[in-house]
């Protein structure tokens, strides 16, 4: 019976994933379609937060701060960084690639810090810190 009830929450969670990856592909599609793309964008994001906004972990008004700040952070790519990337696809670099990647990621993570704010930025590093830890526990 245990057994059971494990496989139909697993199944449950799994429906439930399969429906929110698709919501996401379809806001995605319909954002690069828009007039307003970054709003589009935005409203995209929010979809990966809907779970812990239900669950009252994060306020909508958290989530649409989080992915304004994440949309223009991601705003901020230059060519030069896409060329640089491309570059090293090019030439097979993966260690390259790896490093581009690396300082691209922390440009961003410092931009999306400082656009956040202290209290939401503590927020989301102490939420992250009980998933790692709970992630950890599992194992």
């Amino acid at each position: 019976m245990t057994a059971s009830v494990f496989a139909a929450d697993a199944d449950k969670a799994k429906a439930e994933f399969e429906a929110l990856k698709t919501e996401y592909k379809n806001s995605m599609e319909a954002a690069t379609k828009s007039s307003d793309i970054r709003g589009g964008l935005v409203k995209a994001c929010a979809i990966k937060y809907k779970k812990a906004v239900a669950e009252k972990i994060l306020t909508q008004t958290e989530v649409t701060k989080l992915c304004g700040c994440s949309v223009n952070a991601e705003g901020t790519v230059t060519v030069a960084d896409n060329w640089a990337l491309q570059s090293a696809a090019n030439a097979k670099n993966e260690e390259k690639i790896k490093q581009l990647q690396i300082t691209m990621l922390k440009r961003q993570g410092d931009s999306i810090k400082k656009c956040v704010g202290t209290a939401l930025d503590q927020k989301l590093t102490k939420l992250t810190q009980q998933a790692q830890a709970a992630a950890t526990n599992k194992s």
